[in-house]
C-alpha cells in the first residue's frame, strides 16, 4: 500500500493532476467510521497504522471531508450537526491550556461538526501538526458560489501542506461538498482540492501571500483590471477611499508611482492593533513583491515608489503595520 502511494505521488508530480477517487478508497472508508473527541486524539487514532507523509495527508483531508458539514446557517440555516461529542471539554474553560486561537477554533468545529471555511483550514493544520505533518492556513480570494457582493478581497481559508519536504494545496471547505440551491449542505468528497495542481489551483483560489500560490511567476487575475486586491485588515482601518481606483499600474522605468489612501479616523486606527495571526513570510517569500509604508499619515495616507529595472511586480500597502492593498505592476517597455 505505501509503495502504491508513493508511486501515486511521483505521478501526481508529473501530470499535474488530481487523483481519482478510488486511489484512496481504502483510506476514504477506514476513516468513515472514525471518531474521536479531541483534535490530539483524533490525529492519533487517524494516522495511527499510516508511516508515509501522503496517507496522513489524505486519512486528515478524508475524515474532515466526511465527518465536518458547511455551516449553511450563514446562508440560511444548519442542517447536519453530528453532537456524539458536544458534551466533551468546553474550549472555553478556563481550567483549559490552549496552545494557539488555531487550536481553540479547531476544537469547536470538532465539537459542532460544522464550520466556514476558516474553521475547516484550522481543523486541518492542527490535525497535521499533531500528526507529525507541517502544514498552515492560507487566507485569499476565492471565485466560488459562496461569494457576496463584487469585492475583490480576502474571502476564504485553505491549506498549504508539505509531503515529503514539498508543498501542496489542499481545500477542504470544496472538497468536502456543496450547498443546493435548498441552502442545503450536500456531502460529496470532491479530490480536485486534493494536492491541486498549482496553476490549476489559482484560477479560483488566489491567496494573501503569493508565497503560497507555489508559482514562481503568480499570474494577475482579471480583477486586477477594476480593483486592487483588498487583503483582511482593509476593513477594520476604515478606509473609504483609495487612488488609483484600478488595480493595475502601469510606469516605465525611472517613474514615480503615487498611491494614498483616505481612511475616517487616523486617531483611533492608532489604537488598533495590527493582525496578530499576520503571515510573515509574505515580507520575504512573496514572489517579486514590495512593501510600501507610508511616508505621510493622517486622513490622508500617502505612498510612493521609484520603478526600477528589477522583477518587481506587486505594490502591497502597508498600513499600521498591516497590509491593507495589493497593485500589480506593470511596467512599460520602452
Amino acid at each position: 500500500m505505501k509503495l502504491t502511494l508513493i508511486f501515486l505521488l511521483l505521478l501526481l508530480a508529473a501530470t499535474g493532476r488530481a487523483q481519482s477517487p478510488a486511489d484512496f478508497s481504502a483510506i476514504d472508508e477506514r476513516v468513515r467510521t472514525i471518531d474521536a473527541p479531541t483534535p490530539d486524539s483524533l490525529a492519533s487514532v487517524i494516522t495511527r497504522i499510516y508511516t508515509g507523509d501522503l496517507e496522513k495527508a489524505r486519512a486528515i483531508y478524508s475524515w474532515i471531508a466526511q465527518h465536518i458539514s458547511y455551516n449553511t446557517a450563514v446562508y440560511g440555516r444548519a442542517v447536519r450537526n453530528d453532537a456524539r461529542w458536544r458534551a466533551g471539554p468546553d474550549p472555553f474553560d478556563t481550567m483549559t491550556v490552549w496552545r494557539s486561537g488555531i487550536e481553540m477554533a479547531a476544537w469547536q468545529v470538532l465539537r459542532r461538526r460544522v464550520a466556514v471555511c476558516e474553521g475547516y483550514a484550522r481543523l486541518f493544520k492542527v490535525l497535521c501538526n499533531y500528526a507529525g505533518l507541517q502544514a498552515e492556513v492560507v487566507s485569499g480570494y476565492a471565485k466560488c458560489y459562496l461569494e457576496r457582493g463584487d469585492k475583490f478581497c480576502t474571502n476564504h481559508s485553505w491549506n498549504a501542506v508539505s509531503i515529503d519536504g514539498r508543498w501542496f494545496l489542499v481545500d477542504a471547505t470544496w472538497g468536502s461538498g456543496y450547498i443546493n440551491f435548498a441552502n442545503e449542505y450536500v456531502q460529496h468528497t470532491d479530490d480536485n482540492y486534493f494536492l491541486a495542481p498549482p496553476r490549476a489551483f489559482i484560477r479560483d483560489h488566489y491567496p494573501e501571500n503569493l508565497r503560497w500560490s507555489l508559482l514562481q511567476e503568480p499570474p494577475a487575475l482579471r480583477e486586477y483590471d477594476f480593483a486592487p486586491f483588498r487583503f483582511k485588515s482593509f476593513v477594520k482601518y476604515g478606509i473609504h477611499a483609495y487612488r488609483p481606483g484600478t488595480g493595475t499600474i502601469e510606469a516605465a522605468v525611472g517613474d514615480t508611482v503615487q498611491l494614498e489612501l483616505e481612511v475616517r479616523d487616523a486617531d483611533k486606527n492608532r489604537s488598533i492593533s495590527s493582525d496578530p495571526f499576520f503571515d510573515s513570510t509574505m515580507l520575504t517569500a512573496s514572489p517579486a513583491s514590495v512593501f510600501l509604508e507610508p511616508s505621510y499619515q493622517s486622513r490622508k495616507v500617502v505612498y510612493s515608489y521609484v520603478v526600477g529595472d528589477d522583477p518587481i511586480e506587486w505594490l502591497n500597502l502597508v498600513y499600521n503595520n498591516d497590509i491593507v492593498l495589493r497593485y500589480r505592476l506593470r511596467k512599460k517597455k520602452s
